[in-house]
């Protein structure tokens, strides 16, 4: 089930079922989360979606310890934010002290690697290892017939799971083009 519109669900009955144990976030959603703090707290600017994010998560009652990512979302987010901060005329240590904290408290849910290779399709090989983690953590939950919540910008994951009754995903633009 993709929830475009937050707003139009009751919490109880609705969204903390799926929400209850934790939510698998992104990478991209990581990054967004990332730039918007260093955008806030580093350069004192405003960050619109960050705003509307963090609404969404008291709307959800969930927080950083609530959230769930593999060691491959943190390496793929970590490159990204690696290559986007540590230049010329960025304090990267400043920017890293406001990120760790975040870090820290989000939950580590590991995937082996031979996990990993069992969803590669040999014939049409797609290689996309956090999208990979993604799935085996989520489809680890359904095996055990749990729900599972994912913030989620990237179609595939949303196709993926789009009827699945034990899946929720939080559509990450809808939510945020919704949000008040």
């Amino acid at each position: 089930m993709i929830i475009e519109n937050i707003y139009n669900y009751d919490y109880q009955t609705e969204i903390s079922p799926f929400t209850g144990r934790g939510i698998i976030i992104d990478t991209s959603v990581l990054e967004i989360i990332f730039d918007g703090i260093i955008l806030t707290k580093i350069s004192k600017k405003k960050a619109d979606e960050l705003d509307k994010l963090l609404g969404v998560f008291d709307i959800i009652k969930v927080d950083w310890n609530k959230f769930y990512i593999t060691p491959h979302i943190l390496t793929e987010a970590c490159n990204h934010f690696k290559n986007k901060h540590n230049k010329k005329g960025c304090d990267y240590k400043k920017i890293v002290k406001e990120i760790f904290p975040i870090i820290q408290k989000i939950v580590e849910k590991s995937v082996e690697k031979d996990k990993i290779i069992s969803y590669i399709d040999l014939d049409d090989p797609v290689i996309e290892v956090g999208d990979i983690s993604i799935f085996a953590v989520a489809d680890d939950y359904i095996q055990k017939k749990e729900k599972i919540a994912i913030l989620v910008n990237d179609r595939g994951v949303n196709d993926r799971y789009a009827s699945d009754p034990r899946v929720m995903i939080l559509d990450y633009k809808s939510i945020i083009i919704n949000a008040p």
